[in-house]
């Protein structure tokens, strides 16, 4: 009786096991399917200013200095533009991944539900580092990346920033100086499945 007992409370204790982890699955599915809707719907606001923009219409929405390409000082505060209640500084864009989400002005937990997120830096300085969950939609495949590839990311006043990938490298979770290492112009990183490290891609101005 006591083997047939704990039999079956193997099997419960596997049955419950298995209801979490598709829980878990069924969770993350979930949580990357918003992400996905919530950060196309900014990007297409954003572009919708970004022409008015253009066309000469009044840049509603965005604050901050202004700078035109080629008048842009290291020490000019990146504008923003303000959706949804949520300041962006631009967008990055990575075409070998067939990629292009916003990216907002400060990183937190919460918001990076939603988009990646400036963790450091400036496009102007050229130290700009992004960070983002590795949702499939944000930045789980930038490990797919290879040297070479273009990344681009485009300011809050309409300034492109083409940059070469150097080289992708995994970083511990507490490796935070080399994260903001100034030897590169540009650094996306998200953490690996079960957050043990980071996977970080190198970058620097081209052209």
């Amino acid at each position: 009786m006591m083997k047939k007992n704990k039999r079956v409370a193997l099997m419960l204790s596997g049955a419950l096991l298995m209801c979490s982890a598709v829980g878990l699955t069924a969770y993350n599915i979930h949580e990357d399917f918003n992400a996905a809707s919530y950060a196309s719907e900014v990007l297409e606001e954003f572009d919708d200013i970004m022409n008015s923009y253009k066309e000469g219409g009044t840049p509603a929405g965005i604050s901050g200095e202004i700078p035109a390409d080629g008048e842009i000082s290291p020490d000019t505060p990146m504008p923003t533009i303000t959706i949804k209640g949520k300041e962006y500084i631009g967008k990055i864009k990575m075409p070998t991944l067939s990629l292009e989400l916003p990216v907002a002005k400060d990183w937190d937990y919460t918001q990076m539900k939603t988009s990646p997120c400036r963790y450091s830096g400036s496009a102007y300085s050229n130290d700009l580092v992004i960070c983002a969950h590795n949702f499939s939609t944000h930045f789980r495949n930038i490990r797919n990346l290879h040297p070479d590839d273009t990344v681009i990311f485009t300011d809050a006043a309409g300034n492109e920033f083409y940059y070469g990938v150097v080289k992708v490298e995994t970083l511990e979770p507490t490796a935070i100086s080399e994260m903001l290492s100034p030897e590169y112009d540009l650094s996306l990183f998200t953490c690996t499945y079960g957050g043990s490290a980071r996977v970080t891609v190198r970058c620097r101005i081209s052209g």
